[in-house]
């Protein structure tokens, strides 16, 4: 079972709630000045997915884990949504259809570990990018590990139903372009007991704005905007995501 499909359950109460910005308002503005279809990947619980729909987008969602997906559909019955959506691979997309834009949000690219994986996800971006389309891809500004964060570190303690959610969190190196990331949950009853432990871990690549630039510049997009948290702020200093929109190439 997956990290996702673990966390799943609680996934709105955690990752959920950890953007300190509206991402959310950002790209929702984005999908309805598009004028056309739109694929979110990495589209999870439906944080934003949720809200293009609600914005009346026609809006597609493509994501690996099934237990997230099934907590999307859930959450859109009780709003009375019917969404678009496909357990899959962002790796190898296969929509058989064409957006007016596509959006890569919340980092997901941090998980295309090597550049193969990275070259077959832009690869499939490109082939369902309509030809005046837009891709909008984001990632978090990396910092180095600090000797802080070799031990676990309590992140947060949240209300979880009718008991607490907590967790803790630590980050190592594990080469110069790879941290692994572990993180530890429990679920406890108000009277301190323990429900749930679950331990996760999982990898990521950190993207520096100049190597996301690259990337997609390689895969054969062409730049065109750039914000820094999600237009919070004018330029990168001290800044904590990075977003990049690009489109195909004029034709020759």
């Amino acid at each position: 079972m997956s990290t996702y499909d673990r966390i799943a359950p609680f996934y709105d109460v955690d990752m959920g709630r950890n953007m300190p910005f509206d991402d959310v308002g950002f790209y929702a503005g984005l999908a309805v000045a598009a004028r056309g279809p739109v694929l979110e990947l990495g589209c999870g619980t439906g944080r934003i997915l949720l809200e293009l729909l609600r914005r009346g987008v026609d809006a597609t969602g493509v994501d690996a884990s099934p237990a997230m997906l099934a907590e999307l559909e859930r959450k859109a019955g009780a709003l009375g949504l019917v969404p678009r959506v496909q357990q899959g691979d962002i790796r190898a997309l296969a929509l058989g259809r064409r957006f007016a834009l596509v959006l890569c949000p919340y980092s997901l690219v941090t998980y295309c570990l090597d550049d193969d994986d990275l070259r077959r996800a832009l690869a499939g971006v490109r082939a369902h990018l309509a030809p005046e389309g837009r891709f909008v891809v984001d990632a978090f500004v990396p910092r180095p590990p600090s000797p802080d964060d070799a031990d676990f570190r309590l992140d947060y303690r949240r209300p979880y139903g009718d008991a607490i959610l907590a967790r803790w969190r630590r980050l190592r190196a594990i080469d110069a372009r790879t941290n692994r990331i572990e993180r530890r949950y429990e679920i406890t009853e108000v009277d301190g007991s323990v429900r749930e432990r679950i331990d996760v871990a999982e990898l990521v690549r950190p993207f520096e704005p100049a190597a996301l630039r690259a990337a997609v510049a390689g895969a054969g997009f062409v730049a065109s905007r750039e914000w820094w948290d999600y237009g919070a702020r004018a330029d990168g200093d001290g800044a904590r995501f990075f977003t990049l929109e690009a489109r195909l190439p004029e034709p020759s």
